[in-house]
């Protein structure tokens, strides 16, 4: 934001102050005009015109040529002003009065403005009313840039400039948001192998039906060994292989997260809020860092441990050292959680609405879950703990 009321704005010493603000209009992507009750500086005194009209022509030369975006607000009370001096001026006009006591009398000034015929006429300025009545005759083009936004408090300001500037990204957050959608399309494409010719697979189905098949209870555990379908063994092992050398070293996506590019400001509240999409990036950024950590060649032995040469022929069942098994089987689920996670990002970058998907929970075990689940701290928990503890 440029304004020069900020220590930040850059102040050209061999400048005057009107100067150095002309051009800082030139750098900016959007103007905005905020009409009130003051005129404030004069820029040229004896012509009427102030500072602020003064920014405001520079600002619409370059939003007719494009390079500039215009939003203005005027102030509800202001707005009001205007009409009943409009309504003032038609009937004094009606009056056997000399002109000069016409606007003697439709200027006057009030509690609410010091000069109102001022604050009219750059109203009916930035509306762009003449411009328009010529348009509609054919004398040059409709006139862009003259919306006026009627303001009551702040809250309207922010519903417009969330509307109109937020909604249409700024070149940073929309070069953040293409560079995020190429990488996560990276990752997706690195964990989704190919089991034949023209076939892109996701190991989420086939864990999910190996829990259709086989509960995984803590019991397994206590009895160290877990007994699996071959077929299933098979299957699950095929999939397990892919994860041989697969490496996910996101560079953006903790970026994003350090950023605001994903976070809402409540005005109501004067915080940021995470959107949802920003909770499934921390999660699938989560998720990368477990399948990481968990792809070793020790979590993925187990599969060459139980290869079909390990066994006879009749054999319909595998027989997988239950600690081993589950590791294995934690990694899968990881490895699923972000294909899963980085397909719903994706569309969601693509212009979709963001929809969370089923994802897989923290342990393979189905009442570990509910374990650690109640170990976890909530929100409330928290909550209370800070401020409400003795």
């Amino acid at each position: 934001m440029l304004a020069s009321e900020y220590n930040d704005f850059k102040k050209p010493l061999n400048k005057h102050s009107y100067e150095a603000c002309l051009e800082s209009i030139h750098q900016a992507d959007y103007f905005i005009l905020l009409i009130g009750a003051r005129v404030g500086g004069w820029y040229d005194k004896s012509n009427r015109v102030s500072i602020t009209q003064r920014e405001y022509r520079e600002a619409y030369d370059l939003c007719k040529n494009g390079s500039l975006k215009i939003i203005t607000f005027v102030r509800q009370d202001i707005w009001n002003l205007r009409s009943d001096r409009l309504e003032l001026r038609n009937h004094l006009d009606g009056l056997a009065l000399e002109e000069s006591e016409k606007d003697t009398i439709a200027n006057h000034s009030s509690k609410r403005a010091t000069d109102p015929q001022f604050v009219s006429d750059f109203i009916t300025e930035v509306g762009r009313n003449q411009d328009t009545k010529n348009a509609l005759i054919g004398k040059g083009d409709l006139p862009t840039g003259n919306w006026i936004h009627v303001i009551s408090s702040f809250r309207d300001i922010a519903d417009v400039l969330s509307t109109e500037i937020f909604n249409d990204l700024p070149i940073e957050e929309a070069i953040s948001r293409q560079l995020l959608l190429g990488e996560i399309k990276q990752v997706l494409r690195k964990c989704l192998p190919k089991l034949s010719e023209g076939s892109v697979n996701s190991p989420t189905t086939t864990i999910r039906n190996l829990y259709a098949e086989h509960e995984i209870r803590k019991s397994a555990m206590d009895d160290g060994i877990i007994t699996i379908n071959i077929k299933r063994w098979d299957l699950l092992s095929t999939f397990s292989i892919h994860l041989l050398g697969l490496s996910l070293n996101p560079m953006i996506l903790p970026q994003v997260l350090s950023s605001s590019i994903f976070l809402r400001f409540n005005t109501d509240f004067a915080v940021f809020e995470e959107q949802p999409i920003y909770r499934a990036l921390q999660m699938l950024d989560e998720e990368i860092r477990l399948v990481t950590k968990g792809n070793t060649t020790e979590t993925i032995s187990i599969i060459f441990e139980h290869t079909p040469r390990s066994r006879i022929s009749s054999d319909t069942e595998v027989h997988l050292d239950s600690i081993k098994f589950l590791a294995l089987l934690h990694l899968l689920q990881r490895w699923s959680n972000v294909v899963e996670l980085s397909c719903s990002v994706i569309r969601y970058l693509e212009g979709q609405e963001f929809k969370l998907p089923l994802l897989f929970e923290r342990s393979p075990i189905l009442e570990m879950n509910k374990v650690l689940e109640a170990e976890s701290v909530t929100d409330a928990e928290l909550h209370e703990f800070i401020y409400e503890r003795c």
